[in-house]
């Protein structure tokens, strides 16, 4: 039931209340969210991927890569998630300097895994029209640093 909850506040980011209570989340709830958004998210393709096999391109059998997809997928995206949310995070990290507000690399990371909700939803609506992927994930990429500053903007400043 936290994953609900987790989802249902960061679904109606960047409102302050949600805010302040998605901080209070812990780093362990955070990933198991993260990674079940991702694995969600990108599902569709590891099904496009299994079904578009052919054993006569491969050199391996079709249940060797089967338990490779299987295997293999789940850590991949485990280290995709964390490291694609630490680059995010150095740019949530440029507005926070800019903006001058007294906000820790911890909580710009978790800021900013749950900002990530809408921007993923939009590229992955976009990702199957005729729009080309770059313009899908710029509007993604807009879309999650509007979110982010108007998040990082509600925090006190330096003094």
């Amino acid at each position: 039931m936290a994953i609900l909850s987790i989802l249902r506040k960061s679904a109606s980011l960047p409102k302050k209340e949600a805010m302040f209570w998605l901080n209070r989340i812990s780093m362990r709830d955070t990933l198991v969210y993260l990674f079940l958004l991702f694995f969600i998210s990108f599902l569709p393709n590891v099904i496009l991927i299994i079904s578009q096999f052919d054993p006569t391109q491969s050199q391996i059998p079709y249940s060797q890569y089967l338990l490779q997809v299987i295997v293999f997928y789940p850590f991949f995206m485990m280290f995709l998630i964390v490291s694609s949310i630490s680059i995010l995070t150095l740019g949530s990290w440029l507005i926070k300097w800019l903006c001058q507000r007294k906000l820790a690399y911890q909580q710009l990371w978790k800021m900013t895994s749950y900002a990530l909700l809408w921007p993923l939803l939009i590229y992955h609506l976009l990702f199957f029209t005729k729009l080309p992927v770059t313009f899908s994930f710029t509007i993604g990429l807009v879309l999650l640093y509007i979110i982010l500053f108007k998040m990082i903007i509600s925090y006190p400043k330096k003094k």
